[in-house]
């Protein structure tokens, strides 16, 4: 590619007010500053940096110019490595860091403040711009974009460009978001290199082996976990802009190599809690890029496909603190060399290239128009503290779900919300709160951020949906990027009241380190203890008191002893045959988990079955294996593996779908099928697979099938659960699909031809994710500590038919249409299909049980509210299925 520089770089940008003249691809620089090549032994983008080589270049360059430039370590992955981000400034800036972050502090907090002061602060304080690249391990080119950024701001000498820049901002480089996902890919693409670079898509080197490297260690991707907060990488993220409140960010990515580059604005629909002047500043730096782009003749788009509405990116979550945060998509060429459709090559070089010109276009902007970025972000968290429009706080209450309510409190402060705990019982904003509540004003500075996050429904623009309305009546896939409802208190499944005025409530600070305070003591517990299943708190305590090799029992029927009851799932933990330190040992299990526990004199009880009965069964800690590699989807892998063992503390074994045919799987208790990747498992279990799944269960095993994975169990060439897919509801059940000659079709209009055009699927509409109550079956063990219900997060298509009571036990079913969509947008027709129908299905086979979840409970891990129900089916269901040999 030929490149202008010099004279006519300069014309073009002179004629942009406040912007100096510079040029990101000449230059004259410091020989003092290490160069890539003394460093990694390679030119910028002539090689794909591995991430311990990155962090390496940034601590040399640190080393060169320690007063420009620091190096902060802000979290380590899974796999040990360290995630760092560099802070590149003048020297007067850098030495006074502490103070600017003081003054940053008070931008984003400027309840209190004068005017004046206000002012003073604007005039005062650096805008800090934050480049983070590299969230997907396999976009590959932003890192080795953000080091050249890093090298071009310190080594260049006159360039006034790059002085206006430290002038006027501090820059944090942010180069490597998922070292363990860009080391993965790394090792793939180094062990297919040959002796040439092969530009050839289908070749090794450009296809990635299951997982790939877009996922970290438990395979989640972290552009979707901002405000789950699920994985370290994000937390000491998250911390680290809460330290730094930048007024810009910068979210630097890949898509497909034969597409171009994008850059803001973004496309619609926007989140309603995004400003105006947030919009504007992205015209204002897209426009900017644009200039750069066609001088240098590199092509690009915007306000297409990435869209600003899911809170959960890298770019939503700053932008709902204030920052003007946007994605920048470069054409991959997943490797060294691409060769696109159109014949053309795309080069590694060429994309570290585009990265590396719109992140110095993004700080250009930001240090010429430095007061206009801090004062927006001052007016925006201003306004949000001093909004008095719509409701103005939510209680959360602790009675529905103790446990996942002290959760939720706790990661909501760690994304700068505050949330105040009432003690007591109280009468509040129409309710009535035994066990007190948390509440959480929105007349705070991260109030819109919190309003989003707690609201039932982020409305979507309706002239925005009337048109996705209209693709679906042509036979177009619906422009929704991502899920359409993501409500905490409803994926948390907590009961929250929203309160139209604020009410008042005098409360004490929640901080996110705060333990979840635990009550249960050794007295009393003559006989034993008992520990009721009322969340997924007390159902790790029991898995780790099981761990321990302590007996426990569950009762499938409710009981009661004195005033207390016990719902069913409740758990008694007799004294007798318990280690020596039983007391010592569930005291501290107890306080460190946050769980409830209560000493039993004896075991008598005073309604429902004995300890003794047979609707007591034993728990031991389950032996969990699961489905993994090729076959299965790797973030439900991941995901699901996460939950387990992060969260409760439970070893899960991994078994590669491939070998299952020959695994001993008596080795196990539980196995686990995680929704299915793209090859599924029809291809890669065969009927072998199915065979050793089938005498797995006979012989006591239970299995478990997570989202689309029961469409392969209900195949009735594997027959583990007895139900089918529906078509859509509309759709003749004698589909032309089952017929190579099918009756002849008259059309008399266009829109006939729509309606036919549309039906061609056969299937229920794509739905992009909405949540939808669902309702327990009070006879049914697996839907133990669900007598309130809970939600679901539904997408895709599938819908399952209904399953006689001889055949199956629906355990869990959508509700009725009247309630069933509790937060997001779902297609009316899908809607009214689902209305009822099966979420989780268990079904008795020989000794053990087939289990299957119709909409996986472990998406991305942020649905907490079904833990205790992937909980029912690992640790109560061998419990269950003993029962039955």
């Amino acid at each position: 590619m030929k490149h202008l520089f010099g004279a006519l770089v300069g014309l073009v940008m002179a004629s942009v007010p406040a912007l100096a003249q510079s040029s990101p691809l000449a230059g004259q620089y410091d020989a003092q500053i290490p160069t890539a090549q003394s460093v990694l032994g390679h030119q910028f983008g002539a090689e794909i940096t591995p991430p311990d080589q990155a962090i390496a270049y940034l601590r040399a360059l640190e080393a060169a110019a320690p007063d420009r430039v620091r190096v902060v370590d802000y979290a380590t992955s899974w796999e040990g490595r360290p995630l760092a981000y560099a802070i590149i400034a003048n020297p007067d800036s850098m030495a006074r860091l502490d103070d600017i972050q003081a003054d940053l502090q008070q931008l984003a907090d400027p309840r209190g403040l004068s005017a004046g002061e206000r002012d003073s602060l604007v005039a005062s304080t650096p805008a800090v711009v934050w480049l983070s690249y590299g969230v997907h391990g396999d976009e590959i080119s932003s890192t080795d974009a953000g080091l050249r950024t890093a090298y071009h701001l310190l080594a260049s000498r006159n360039d006034a460009g790059v002085d206006q820049i430290l002038d006027q901002t501090i820059v944090i480089i942010d180069p490597v978001q998922n070292p363990d996902g860009r080391a993965r890919f790394v090792h793939s693409f180094t062990a297919a290199r040959g002796l040439q670079m092969d530009e050839n898509r289908f070749t090794a080197e450009h296809d990635q082996p299951w997982p790939g490297g877009r996922t970290n260690h438990y395979l989640f991707d972290m552009n979707r976990d901002w405000f789950a907060m699920t994985q370290p990488e994000t937390r000491g993220r998250v911390a680290a802009m809460l330290d730094w409140r930048p007024v810009v960010v910068v979210d630097a990515h890949e898509m497909g190599g034969d597409s171009s580059y994008f850059f803001a604005p973004s496309a619609e629909p926007f989140n309603p809690h995004v400003v105006q002047s947030q919009r504007d500043a992205q015209d204002l730096i897209g426009r900017n890029h644009g200039r750069w782009f066609d001088q240098f003749g590199y092509d690009y788009f915007t306000r297409e496909v990435f869209d600003a509405f899911y809170p959960g990116y890298g770019d939503m979550w700053p932008t709902l603190q204030g920052a003007v945060a946007m994605t920048y998509e470069q054409a991959s060429a997943r490797g060294l060399v691409w060769r696109r459709r159109d014949g053309s090559l795309l080069t590694y070089g060429e994309a570290v290239e585009h990265h590396y010109v719109a992140s110095l276009s993004t700080a250009e902007v930001v240090a010429a128009n430095r007061e206009r970025f801090v004062r927006d972000y001052l007016n925006f968290r201003a306004s949000a503290a001093d909004d008095q429009n719509g409701p103005q706080a939510v209680l959360l209450d602790l009675s529905s779900n103790r446990w996942g309510a002290e959760r939720l409190a706790r990661l909501l402060v760690a994304q700068g919300i505050e949330v105040s705990r009432v003690d007591g019982s109280l009468s509040a904003c129409g309710s009535r709160f035994e066990d007190g509540a948390f509440e959480v004003r929105f007349n705070q500075p991260a109030g819109r951020l919190a309003r989003t996050l707690l609201e039932d429904t982020t409305e979507l623009p309706g002239d925005f949906m009337q048109e996705q309305e209209s693709r679906r009546t042509r036979g177009l896939h619906a422009e929704l990027y991502d899920v359409t409802a993501w409500s905490l208190p409803l994926m948390h499944n907590v009961n929250s009241v929203v309160c139209r005025r604020d009410p008042g409530l005098n409360g004490e600070p929640v901080a996110a380190d705060d333990p979840i305070a635990s009550t249960g003591s050794s007295a009393g517990g003559a006989w034993g203890y008992a520990i009721a299943w009322e969340d997924a708190g007390q159902a790790r305590l029991v898995a780790a008191l099981a761990a321990a090799g302590v007996s426990v029992r569950s009762s499938d029927v409710a009981f009661r002893i004195g005033e207390r009851t016990f719902p069913r799932g409740s758990v008694v933990v007799p004294r007798h045959g318990a280690p020596a330190n039983l007391d010592s040992l569930i005291t501290r299990l107890g306080g460190e988990i946050g769980a409830r526990f209560v000493g039993l004199a004896s075991s008598w009880v005073d309604e429902g079955p004995n300890p003794g009965s047979e609707h007591f069964v034993p728990v031991t800690a389950p032996r969990i294996a699961m489905l993994w590699d090729d076959g299965t989807d790797s973030n439900s892998a991941g995901a699901t593996r996460y939950v387990l063992e992060q969260r409760y503390g439970m070893p899960v074994s991994i078994i590669r779908a491939g070998t299952l045919g020959r695994a001993d799987l008596s080795a196990f208790d539980v196995l686990i099928l995680p929704e299915q990747g793209r090859s599924g498992y029809s291809s890669v279990l065969g009927a072998s697979g199915s065979a050793q799944l089938t005498r797995f269960v006979r012989a006591g095993g239970v299995l478990v099938g997570l989202g689309d994975a029961t469409r392969w169990l209900a195949d009735p060439e594997v027959g583990l659960i007895p139900t089918r897919r529906e078509r859509a509801a509309e759709t003749p059940r004698a589909g032309a699909q089952d017929n190579a000659v099918v009756d002849a079709v008259l059309l008399t209009s266009v829109d006939e031809l729509d309606v036919v055009q549309a039906e061609q699927g056969a299937m229920p509409d794509y739905s992009p994710g909405a949540l939808l109550r669902v309702e327990a079956n009070p006879d049914a063990w697996m839907s133990a500590g669900y007598s309130r219900g809970a939600a679901a997060l539904v997408t895709g298509s599938d819908i399952y038919a209904p399953v006689s009571r001889d055949a199956a036990d629906t355990a869990m079913r959508f509700a009725g249409p009247d309630t069933l969509v509790a937060g997001g947008y779902m297609w009316a027709e899908s809607a009214s299909q689902i209305a009822f129908k099966p979420f989780v299905i268990s079904n008795s086979m020989g000794s053990g049980q087939v289990i299957a979840f119709t909409q996986a409970p472990t998406t991305r891990a942020y649905l907490e509210g079904l833990d205790l129900l992937l909980l029912n089916a690992v640790l109560l269901g061998p419990a269950h299925s003993r029962g039955m040999r």
